[in-house]
């Protein structure tokens, strides 16, 4: 059986199965910096972050900063080759023009 442990700082990982077909090839953590265009009242609104390596098939995590009341993290998916699409939706009657955030991101290699 492989050693499989995570201690501060290291992460070892061998053979470890999500499912009966899908093995852990790696994973990864780091941040990306959006600017969010003006979101509409009632709208959801987009940006994108690199993740150098994400495929279709693999898992991200994404977590959100503080955002302006209103404002919600409405999720985030691996939409291309190392691009990973953060979601939010304004909840507000107002337009609301976040600016640039940074998220953090925790990427699960799969493939």
């Amino acid at each position: 059986m492989a050693d499989n442990r995570l201690t501060r700082g290291t992460a070892l990982l061998g053979g470890v199965q999500i499912d009966a077909t899908s093995e852990v090839k790696g994973i990864s953590y780091g941040t990306g910096a959006i600017d969010l265009d003006s979101v509409a009242a009632g709208e959801t609104g987009s940006g994108t972050i690199t993740v150098t390596g994400a495929a279709a098939g693999d898992i991200v995590v994404v977590n959100p900063p503080a955002l302006t009341t209103g404002l919600g993290f409405a999720g985030a998916a691996i939409t291309g080759a190392n691009t990973v699409t953060v979601y939010v939706v304004n909840a507000s009657a107002a337009p609301i023009d976040e600016g640039e955030v940074t998220f953090k991101y925790l990427w699960v290699d799969l493939t």
